[in-house]
């Protein structure tokens, strides 16, 4: 049986894509080269069990060009997807952070080598290790396989309504991130208005002194008192993410 060399390097380019951005495929940890080998075995083997259709037939050099860049976009556009909703987790964490006095405390992201907040580093690793148990990567793998049946080669198409769903998805990070802070918020609140009562009531009191660890303290108790709530939040969220993928390789293939 000859190797479907064509198929293959179009099965390769949206694999590309979705290892750009998409999380544990993109993550800084792995070695360039364990990626690229390990991008090499998925395509090789999609491309012989996955029915890659087409929408135009494929003429010439500009025409494939222009397929592998629309494969690209593909893929990444389905990871894009997966990113937003880790970063909702981690935008919650980074404003547990601000609240709590951790906002100048910064540590490096190993997934994305940028500097976040210690409260958003531990909710990122912890919606991490639920994603990996609900095997949302092998989600991501399976959904961009059955992707051709939907968005053939050369279907892709960028139109108002796959515009308006990406732009609702990134208005639904925002809306995430602060749902998930919001406990936090009301408790660190309450903690700095009672704080404000004893700088009235006794001003002899160094306030910040006392208040910054009791903050800590308070916004530790929260969420040792919230992560089984938590837990469950990320399970929902991601469900919810798997819709949204659905959604959006339907409007990529209209």
């Amino acid at each position: 049986m000859a190797f479907p060399l064509e198929s293959f390097l179009l099965v390769l380019a949206r694999l590309s894509g979705l290892f750009l951005i998409a999380p544990i495929f993109s993550s800084r940890q792995i070695p360039v080269r364990v990626k690229i080998f390990v991008l090499l075995i998925l395509a090789a083997t999609m491309a012989y069990f996955v029915p890659v259709k087409y929408a135009l037939i494929i003429p010439n050099a500009a025409y494939w060009i222009a397929a592998l860049v629309m494969e690209l976009a593909i893929g990444f556009t389905m990871g894009f997807v997966a990113y937003v909703f880790l970063a909702a987790i981690q935008l919650a964490g980074q404003i547990m952070d601000m609240q709590m006095g951790f906002g100048i405390v910064n540590v490096v992201d190993p997934q994305t080598g940028t500097q976040i907040p210690l409260m958003g580093n531990l909710t990122q690793a912890l919606a991490l290790l639920i994603y990996l148990g609900i095997d949302g990567h092998h989600y991501l793998l399976q959904a961009l396989a059955q992707s051709y049946q939907l968005i053939p080669v050369l279907g892709f198409r960028f139109n108002a309504g796959l515009w308006e769903l990406l732009l609702e998805i990134s208005v639904y990070m925002f809306v995430i991130g602060v749902k998930i802070a919001l406990p936090f918020l009301a408790a660190l609140l309450t903690a700095d208005v009672a704080m404000g009562f004893v700088a009235r009531t006794v001003p002899q009191m160094n306030v910040f002194i006392v208040g910054l660890p009791l903050k800590i303290l308070l916004g530790l108790f929260t969420l040792l008192i919230l992560l089984p709530l938590y837990i469950w939040i990320y399970g929902v969220l991601f469900a919810r993410f798997f819709a949204y993928l659905d959604s959006v390789m339907r409007a990529m293939g209209l």
